[in-house]
Order: structure tokens, then sequence, then C-alpha cells
């Protein structure tokens, strides 16, 4: 027969490794009930472990595109408000020039006013979003549309003066260009200005891109999210205000004159009509993305149920097997003080 050594000592380390164990499955429960999931869920769900995979995977797609649609929404939100800004006051140049038709006299600061919303709209449309260009088109690493009043000339209004001086003879800052007749400048303004604003001489203007910038605001929909400052909307506004403040101006015969505010007046219209275009087609896609989010959102709450169904953990069983797990330890503790404190000193 064979007995088995027992003492106070071997007692004292079973109940210790018992302890152990326990502490053990006590930080796993803990850690079940503040994250609301196995704490193995590869144990837990067995073969069923690649479907929660990928359903979280798919939950990942779709926080990456919205969270890329909070941004695309942001930049939207940019150029619709740098566009309310160029269409407001395109909207006063118009109203000025009516004023102009009937009132003459106020040419002389009509062009130094009409310099002034130039170089705002040119400002404006430079405006980047995240250390990008939001009116470049896909060249977002470049300004747009470059400044016409520079020292030296810029090209865009190099090639102003040379076509002036071509049709002309003379430079807009002439005083002989009171001798200019209205037929001869509406020909010009009609023709060979008008030139200047249309391809491929827009490009001593424009360095954007004809092609917008596209952003995929779903897992299936791919939608233009930008305008560039080719639209012809930009093209108009550039032409209203150059031929306003640099063809001579209070210098021209007064008939002569007339002919530029009716030409300016045509141009700046039209712009302000381009332009509203242009703000309903970023809000189309404002609408798209929002729609698009709202049904991302709808997705996403789908699979994280279908996730937390098969991770999640019975938060109440959880809670009741940590209470009691930690009443065995509490007294294994007194148990074990109790087997140390054993001595045959206090017999003998």
């Amino acid at each position: 027969m064979k007995t088995t050594f027992v003492s106070s000592q071997a007692v004292a380390k079973a109940t210790r490794l018992s302890v152990m164990k326990m502490q053990g499955d006590v930080a796993k429960h803990s850690q079940e009930l503040s994250s609301g999931r196995w704490a193995d869920v590869g144990l837990q769900l067995g073969h069923r472990t690649g479907h929660a995979v990928e359903l979280r995977q798919e939950m990942g797609r779709i926080d990456a595109i919205l969270d890329t649609n909070g941004m695309v929404a942001s930049r939207l939100d940019t150029s619709q408000a740098a566009l309310k800004g160029v269409r407001e006051t395109a909207e006063q140049t118009v109203a000025t020039l009516v004023t102009l038709r009937n009132n003459p006299a106020a040419a002389g600061i009509a062009g130094p006013q009409a310099a002034l919303d130039l170089k705002s709209m040119t400002a404006t449309l430079n405006t980047n979003f995240n250390g990008q260009h939001i009116f470049a088109g896909i060249n977002t690493d470049v300004k747009p549309i470059a400044d016409y009043a520079t020292t030296p000339p810029s090209p865009a209004k190099a090639a102003v003066d040379a076509a002036f001086l071509a049709r002309f003879g003379m430079a807009q800052t002439d005083p002989a260009v009171s001798s200019i007749p209205a037929a001869d400048m509406a020909d010009f303004l009609d023709n060979q200005f008008t030139a200047l604003f249309d391809d491929p001489a827009w490009s001593a203007w424009s360095s954007a891109s004809d092609t917008n910038v596209k952003s995929r605001i779903s897992t299936s929909e791919l939608v233009d999210t930008s305008v560039n400052t080719n639209e012809r909307s930009i093209r108009k506004l550039a032409m209203t205000y150059t031929m306003l403040s640099d063809l001579g101006g209070e210098r021209l015969a007064p008939e002569t004159y007339q002919a530029v505010v009716r030409k300016a007046t045509e141009v700046a219209g039209g712009a302000v009509s381009d332009l509203a275009n242009l703000q309903g087609r970023l809000g189309v896609a404002e609408n798209r993305v929002k729609t698009a989010n709202e049904k991302l959102t709808i997705q996403r709450d789908i699979l994280n149920k279908e996730v937390l169904g098969l991770e999640g953990v019975d938060k109440y069983d959880t809670a009741a097997r940590l209470n009691e797990l930690m009443t065995q330890v509490e007294m294994s503790y007194s148990v074990t003080a109790r087997i140390r404190q054993l001595s045959l000193l206090k017999y003998i």
C-alpha cells in the first residue's frame, strides 16, 4: 500500500495554485465584462471565427468610407462657401454695370473696383483644404488660377496687352484710346478679346485640370466632388473684370465705354447663371454623400449586431461569474492564511 505525503506546505501550495487559476479567470471575465466580447473569440467560436473576421473586415471598410465621406463633405462645404462669395461679388458687379449704363460718370470708380474683384476672386479660387487646392481638378498640388496684376506682368496680362496693341496700335494707358470707335471696341471684345478666355489661351490663366476629383462615397458609388477654374463661369468673370479694369476705362470715349459696359453686363449675367449651376452640381454631390452616409450607417449597424451576436457575452451572466470567483478567491486567501499558521511547535 502506498501513502501520499501530506504536509501543511503541500496543502498551501495546492491552494495557491488554485488561487492563481481563479485569478486568471477573474482577469478574463473582467476583460469580457468591460469589452462586451469573449476574451478568446477564436476559442469560443471555433469554426465560426472566419465569419466573424469577415464581418469585422466589412465594418472596417464601411468605417473607412464614412471617414473619407466626412472629408469629402467638408471639402464640398468649403467649395460651396467659396462659390457663394464669388457669385455674390458677381451679382454686385451686375448691379454696378446697370448703374454705369445710366450714369457713365461712375466709370472712374468701376475700373479699380473690378481690379479688386478680380484679385479677390483669384484668392478665393486658390483656396486649399487640407493642403489641396479645391478648384484645381485633379491637379490639387498647384494653384489653379494665376494672379493677373503682377510685376513683371503675368502671362494673362501680357496676352491682353498684346491683343489690344495688335488691334488698336496703342497701349490701354495711352490717352489716344479716346479715339477708338465704339464699333471697333465691340468687334474687339467679341473676337480677339473673347479668344483670350478660350482654349488654348486660357492656359495663361488656369493651371487646373478639366478632370474633377472623384470620390468613392459608398461601396458602389463614384461621384465628382469638385469643380475647377476651367468652368465657363470662371472664364466669364475673369473676362468681365479684365475688360472693366484694363481696357482703357474712363479714358475711352463715352460711346466706346458703353460698348464695354454692354458686353460686360452680358458676360457677367451669364457668369452668375453659370455659377448657380455649378453650386447646384455641388449640391447634388452633397446630397448623394449624405444619402450614402445614411445607408452605410444602417449597413454598419446591421453588421455590428451580427458581430455582437457572435462575439458578445451576456454581461449579467459574466458579472455573476465574476462575483462568484471573487468570493472564492477571498475564501482561498483566508484558508491559505490559516494553513500557513499550522505548526507542530504549537502542539509540543
